[in-house]
C-alpha cells in the first residue's frame, strides 16, 4: 500500500504562507526559470524587416500641417466687422517673445522669428517634451 500523497491546499488566510519545505509528501510543480533577455532599442542598430521599413516609410511620408502663432486676442463680432485696411490688432505677446509652433493644432515647440532671403522662418529654441492631450 502506497502512502497517501498530500497536496497543497489553497490559502485561507492570505497573510500566512504554508511551510511546504518540511512536508515531504507535498507535490510542488516544477518551475521553468530563464534569464531575461533585454531588447536593444538603439535606433542605430535597426533590425526591421522589409515590410516594417516599407510601413515606416509610408508613415513618415504623411503630411502634417505646421503653423506658427505669434499671439492671440479676443474681439467682439462688432469690432471685427469694423476692420479696414490699416487696422491694428493688438496681440497678447510682447515683441521679441518666442512664437508657438503647432503641428496639426498641437503646440510642439517654441522659436524665434528669422528672415531668410526675404522670407520669414522660425528658429526652434525649445521643443515641448510632454504633449498635453
Amino acid at each position: 500500500m502506497q502512502p497517501m500523497m498530500q497536496y497543497a491546499q489553497p490559502m485561507q488566510n492570505y497573510g500566512e504562507m504554508p511551510n511546504m519545505q518540511h512536508s515531504p509528501n507535498v507535490i510542488q510543480a516544477p518551475m521553468n526559470v530563464q534569464p531575461i533577455v533585454h531588447r536593444n532599442f538603439d535606433t542605430q542598430q535597426s533590425s526591421l524587416t522589409h515590410e516594417q521599413e516599407s510601413n515606416l516609410d509610408l508613415i513618415l511620408s504623411v503630411p502634417l500641417e505646421v503653423s506658427v502663432e505669434i499671439g492671440r486676442t479676443t474681439r467682439k463680432v462688432k469690432d471685427i466687422l469694423e476692420f479696414t485696411k490699416g487696422t491694428l490688432v493688438e496681440l497678447d505677446k510682447l515683441a521679441g517673445e518666442n512664437v508657438d509652433i503647432f503641428v496639426n493644432g498641437q503646440c510642439v515647440a517654441k522659436g524665434d522669428v528669422v528672415v531668410i532671403d526675404d522670407c520669414f522662418g522660425v528658429r526652434i529654441t525649445d521643443v515641448i517634451k510632454k504633449l498635453e492631450i
